[in-house]
């Protein structure tokens, strides 16, 4: 508003216009304190955004920010309905025609007052559910002027956006974006850190691992073993004098016999589970995670993966079922990668049915609980993509949505005691690393479904 424009208003339009103002530049210092006062990015993320939508007064929005290793925007928070099914959602800003790729390829703000007359890019309104009226896209950059996400406040209480509140929007951004990328660096230089002590921790527990194995291995050869010879030659000599008592001794003995060979494979593959998960712990915090892909059977991975869940299943009265559709062809993928995600997905079920039952809040079923793992193809797209489909559904206790909306993003919570929250985003990055995709559907007291699908190439 110029000089002349402001001369032609009342009094009383100048003291509301003031008060407006007064208002604003209250919570630009506001925003900017907040922002300051934490060092944690997703504490950041939150309560910008939530300061940013109070002072424009608007209904819904979200920060996205660029992950140069995917070159993706992803949602990283997001405040309004459609939070539960946007945040982790990717978009290629190279593709995308949607005013976040937009802005963030341009570094300019897009200011739209009404969607009604727009041919806007409706596909994560039509993803969502969510309706947008109005959207007002502001860039964030860092200090030296380089675009790092893009900032988005949707559906204005009262009226539409307008120019003034795009001037807010950049002022307070170009704080937040400096904050922003301050806390990204200190995370990639904390997970730096943890990566280091992952590794030696790492280092510590092969290291560990070895004399257990060792002792395992010298207790069946040295004593197991030659004990059973003992025993067959004694059997063998009475057998003849003395058939009844070798045939009790024979019975007494198999269940041990035929015991010992699973526990020398439990022990070998179970220290190596563990090998392997501790280096997988470490490339995932690094984000280097390496891949190797070759022709497999998928039926034949998940079947050998989970064969040791069998019996911890069958203790908690869950039985665990695997199918696989007729005709799945053989695939290239990482086998351990995919044998490991499903591994989390299937024990992450069985650690909330057990947590459940434990705290009353399922009631033992005679018949026990189920886990059914399923193996089929799915077409995706117009171009009719082929994709290998992992599907894990249980009728366990079911997830809480604020749980559900975080899994598969980097602030996943964990309702199972002791958990992190990193087996489901392990899940994730083995998704990724396929091109791939996960998803997840649960209701309370249901119990829930999750899926993996893998292009079949």
């Amino acid at each position: 508003m110029n000089a002349d424009q402001i001369a032609n208003l009342s009094t009383e339009e100048l003291r509301k216009r003031l008060a407006v103002r007064e208002r604003q530049l209250k919570g630009v210092h506001d925003i900017s304190a907040a922002l300051i006062s934490h060092d944690d990015l997703d504490t950041i993320l939150k309560n910008a955004l939530q300061a940013l939508l109070d002072l424009v007064d608007a209904d819904a929005g979200s920060i996205l920010l660029y992950d140069a290793d995917k070159k993706r925007l992803t949602f990283r928070h997001v405040i309004g309905s459609a939070k539960e099914r946007l945040i982790g959602v990717e978009i290629d800003p190279d593709k995308s025609d949607g005013m976040a790729a937009t802005a963030y390829r341009t570094g300019k703000s897009i200011l739209t007052p009404s969607t009604s007359n727009d041919s806007i890019d409706r596909s994560i309104d039509n993803y969502t559910g969510f309706h947008t009226e109005s959207i007002l896209t502001v860039p964030l950059k860092n200090t030296d002027g380089r675009s790092i996400g893009a900032l988005q406040a949707i559906n204005k209480h009262e009226g539409s956006f307008d120019l003034e509140d795009q001037d807010l929007l950049e002022i307070v951004s170009s704080v937040a974006s400096t904050v922003i990328s301050n806390a990204s660096i200190a995370e990639e230089a904390q997970l730096a850190a943890v990566a280091r002590a992952v590794g030696d921790l790492g280092h510590d527990i092969k290291n560990a691992l070895t004399p257990v194995e060792t002792m395992v291995e010298t207790t069946i050869q040295a004593f197991i073993e030659p004990m059973y010879d003992d025993l067959q030659k004694w059997n063998e000599k009475w057998s003849l004098n003395y058939p009844e008592l070798a045939a009790e001794l024979t019975a007494a003995t198999l269940p041990l016999q035929n015991w010992y060979p699973e526990v020398r494979v439990a022990v070998k593959d179970g220290c190596s589970d563990i090998r392997e998960m501790v280096s997988e712990i470490a490339d995932y915090i690094k984000g280097t995670q390496s891949t190797y892909f070759e022709l497999n059977n998928l039926f034949d991975v998940v079947d050998d993966k989970l064969r040791r869940l069998t019996v911890i299943a069958k203790n908690r009265r869950v039985q665990l079922h695997i199918e696989s559709e007729p005709g799945l062809p053989d695939f290239r993928f990482d086998r351990r990668l995919v044998g490991r995600a499903v591994f989390n997905l299937v024990n992450n079920a069985l650690l909330a049915v057990n947590d459940a039952v434990k705290k009353g809040k399922l009631e033992l079923r005679k018949e026990g609980f189920n886990i059914r793992v399923r193996l089929s193809t799915e077409i995706e797209g117009d171009d009719s993509a082929q994709f290998a489909q992992i599907e894990v559904r249980d009728d366990g206790p079911g997830i809480p949505d604020s749980v559900k909306a975080t899994l598969f993003t980097p602030n996943t919570i964990s309702t199972t005691p002791g958990g992190t929250g990193i087996g489901t985003r392990f899940v994730k990055s083995v998704a990724d690393a396929h091109s791939g995709h996960v998803g997840v559907e649960s209701v309370e007291g249901e119990g829930s479904r999750f899926w993996i699908r893998l292009p079949i190439v």
